[in-house]
């Protein structure tokens, strides 16, 4: 009964919750930690120990404000190691001449904001280097407004916006609605659209006009974005005597470089250079069946030419131009391109001759045309 009553009392001590923390601490627990600090401190705020341990953790979390409490507490404690007391008072210091704040506030209405303090400065200190990486990688996982941000002084760009941190001083940066409208545009997106897709030329002289819906996700570069994405074709194609053909599995991918020209605010031109690759079904062949094994030539069977319609693949390189308003977090726009495309047929390859396969060849293998697209966008910014 006595060891359980005196577990209880030490228990109730700071010094215990100050040896609970470190123990903590040491396991990695740093909730724990946290909850045994805030508790000592609740019983005596002016513990050497338990602030010590307190500017610790706050600064690894990037709490300025919390850390700078802590250290003028255990510095200003009338008890406790002498030491510890003049580190605390030696930090308390350094705080002060090496951090300074922000106030961000946005819009009504808008109460997340995500960015990335941008140096403008040289920032020499290891440490303040170390904190401005965990610093950018906080804003970018979403800040909630009104927010009070402490970083080291220097000159920065926050959202486009210079701003000068001096030390122990507090800027204030009242965000316009602009900065969220652009918000989507400017970092990593999702990306869908649908449209027409349209090739043309002789060599695909009877492929129709297809629907095309896209999937992609797009990066911010230092210059420009890069996107990743495959798409979904509806394409259908005339065969000598018979109605249209239609190919409901026709797939692809792309890869997209653009650069957004802001045309103020939320209106963004993105000239953009696109390579696809695509599936092309039903590709039209003429070929004289007459020969072993059978010769081909890309173009529409005329006399008693035999019609082949081969499955192939091909490459269409181009440029596009995209018209794009961020309303929030969303990007809706439109967009035209045009390139050249290079469509290849296996070859040799077989086709079905009355009841039996039989090798053909295609002379040229390859053929050539224009495509054009039309499409309407939306991004979400992810």
């Amino acid at each position: 009964m006595l060891f359980m009553y005196a577990t209880a009392l030490a228990a109730a001590t700071p010094d215990w919750h100050a040896a609970q923390a470190r123990q903590f601490l040491q396991k990695g627990w740093r909730r724990d930690a946290d909850a045994e600090v805030r508790a000592g401190l609740e019983l005596q705020d002016s513990h050497v120990g338990l602030n010590t341990l307190c500017v610790e953790m706050a600064r690894a979390e990037g709490d300025i404000d919390r850390a700078l409490a802590c250290a003028s507490r255990g510095a200003a404690a009338a008890t406790g190691d002498l030491e510890a007391r003049a580190a605390l008072s030696v930090m308390e210091g350094w705080l002060r001449s090496n951090f300074g704040w922000v106030e961000l506030r946005g819009p009504d209405g808008i109460d997340l904001v995500r960015l990335e303090p941008i140096v403008t400065g040289l920032v020499l200190d290891a440490e303040l280097q170390s904190f401005l990486l965990d610093a950018a990688a906080r804003g970018r996982a979403g800040l909630r407004l009104p927010a009070r941000v402490a970083l080291p002084t220097g000159d920065y760009t926050l959202l486009g916006h210079p701003l000068r941190i001096n030390a122990a001083q507090t800027q204030t940066l009242q965000l316009p609605p602009a900065d969220f409208v652009a918000a989507a545009g400017r970092g990593r997106r999702l990306d869908v659209a649908g449209g027409l897709l349209v090739f043309s030329g002789f060599d695909l002289a009877n492929y129709r006009p297809g629907f095309q819906a896209e999937l992609s996700v797009s990066f911010p570069l230092p210059v420009g974005r890069l996107g990743l994405g495959v798409s979904w074709e509806l394409r259908a194609w005339t065969a000598a005597g018979q109605r249209d053909v239609v190919a409901p599995n026709t797939a692809g991918g792309l890869l997209r470089y653009g650069v957004p020209l802001e045309l103020g605010g939320a209106v963004l031109l993105t000239p953009a250079a696109v390579v696809r690759g695509v599936m092309l079904p039903g590709l039209a062949l003429a070929c004289d069946h007459t020969t072993a094994p059978v010769r081909c030539a890309p173009g529409v069977a005329t006399g008693d030419e035999l019609p082949v319609y081969a499955n192939g693949w091909g490459v269409v390189p181009g440029a596009e131009l995209a018209l794009e308003l961020n309303v929030g977090r969303v990007v809706i726009g439109v967009r035209g391109g045009v390139g050249h495309i290079f469509a290849f047929v296996p070859n040799p390859s077989e086709l079905a001759l009355g009841d039996r396969l039989v090798e053909f060849h295609s002379d040229p293998a390859d053929l050539h045309g224009s495509a054009w697209s039309g499409a309407a966008t939306v991004g979400f910014g992810l």
